[in-house]
This record gives structure tokens, C-alpha cells and sequence, in this order.
């Protein structure tokens, strides 16, 4: 059975396209030239046989269909990179540190750090949430009495 799923580069292109309403600008994102981003546009219209764009005074508008798209397009892209990237930081050293941590902490001192963290472990993939200070206390109480728990019956074996 045969997907109609258009080009990756395509959709990129579109994405692009879309959201700066530029074939320049979206050129310039996608390291392409503009020529090649045109005919990425021209390529998929012709694929879905619709007009994804309006061409007004050497600028882009997105037709409804265009507008209706581009959004799923976006988020599709984004799951795809998402996918991608964390399977590359599974492959060898890699993996996924989860991080929880109270707002406060997360936006005074983790995210200024991030971007070092993500050049000295390229292949670590962080996902982080945000936890209420006293839930975060409460849940690491009974994780302590589970362990004290263990750690008397172990000794009294």
C-alpha cells in the first residue's frame, strides 16, 4: 500500500515558507537557495493539487488551505525531530536523563545551564518537569521510609 506522504524536504520547505511568509527567508533557514525552495513549494502543490500559497507583490499568503495545513505540518515535523533525536540519544553512550525540579530552581538555575550541559553531552536526551516543592517532599518521605523499611528487614536476615 503506497503512503501519500509528500517529501520530507518539501514539507520543510512549506513549514518554512509558512511561517515567515518569505521563500528568502525560508531559504535562507533551510541553507537552500531560493530557486530550490520554490520548486520544493511548486513540487508539493503540484503533489496535493492545491495551492498552499498566494503569490501578492513578490509576497507570500497563505491560501486557506495553506493556513489549515501548515500547523499540522509543524507539529509533524516537530514529532519527527522528537523521535529522531531521541533515538539518537539512546544509540551508545546516550539516554534520557529525567529531571524533576521546582519552578524556581528550573528558571534561576538549570535553564541558564542547559545549553553547556547539551554541548558536553551531545547524546543525552533531558526531559524536565516542574514539581510543587511540597509534593516533591512528601513523595521523597515515603521513598526514605521505604528504604529504611528494606534496609531494617535486610538486616535482621
Amino acid at each position: 500500500m503506497r503512503r501519500h506522504v509528500p517529501p520530507t524536504a518539501a514539507l520543510q520547505a512549506f513549514e518554512a515558507c509558512a511561517r515567515h511568509l518569505s521563500v528568502s527567508r525560508a531559504a535562507e533557514e533551510l541553507r537552500l537557495t531560493q530557486s530550490a525552495v520554490s520548486r520544493q513549494l511548486a513540487g508539493l502543490e503540484g503533489l496535493l493539487g492545491l495551492r498552499l500559497f498566494q503569490r501578492v507583490r513578490q509576497r507570500l499568503v497563505l491560501t486557506p488551505a495553506g493556513a489549515a495545513y501548515a500547523p499540522r505540518v509543524r507539529a509533524s515535523l516537530a514529532r519527527l525531530e522528537g523521535a529522531t533525536r531521541e533515538l539518537l540519544a539512546r544509540r551508545g553512550t546516550g539516554g534520557t536523563l529525567n529531571l524533576s525540579v521546582s519552578p524556581t530552581f528550573g528558571a534561576r538555575w538549570l535553564t541558564p545551564r542547559l545549553p553547556a550541559f547539551q554541548v558536553a553531552y551531545p547524546g543525552v536526551m533531558l526531559k524536565s518537569q516542574e514539581q510543587n516543592l511540597l509534593i516533591w517532599r512528601r513523595q521523597m518521605t515515603a521513598q526514605a521510609r521505604v528504604v529504611r523499611a528494606r534496609c531494617r528487614s535486610a538486616r535482621r536476615s
